[in-house]
């Protein structure tokens, strides 16, 4: 069983919110997952998908994250990275 990192927001400091919101789209879609492909397998809502994709959700819990790079076999810190 996965162990979460402690309950937490990610700060919306310099800018982070765009870069994760890329990024996000970037993994997704190198593994080949529709938004609704990786709800389910990360557990969230599609909404939760929607909204940090769009910036509308500004700062992700970080549960969320982990649960989301957890989903497309990446680590967490894959996820944070800057989108090529």
């Amino acid at each position: 069983m996965t162990s979460f990192p402690q309950a937490g927001r990610f700060p919306d400091a310099m800018g982070t919110q765009p870069r994760i919101a890329d990024r996000l789209r970037e993994l997704r879609g190198a593994a080949g997952f529709t938004q609704v492909d990786l709800a389910a397998k990360a557990n969230v809502s599609l909404a939760t998908i929607v909204e940090i994709e769009t910036g509308k959700r500004r700062r992700p819990h970080i549960r969320t994250m982990w649960r989301l790079a957890e989903a497309l076999g990446v680590e967490l810190d894959d996820l944070l990275e800057e989108a090529s």
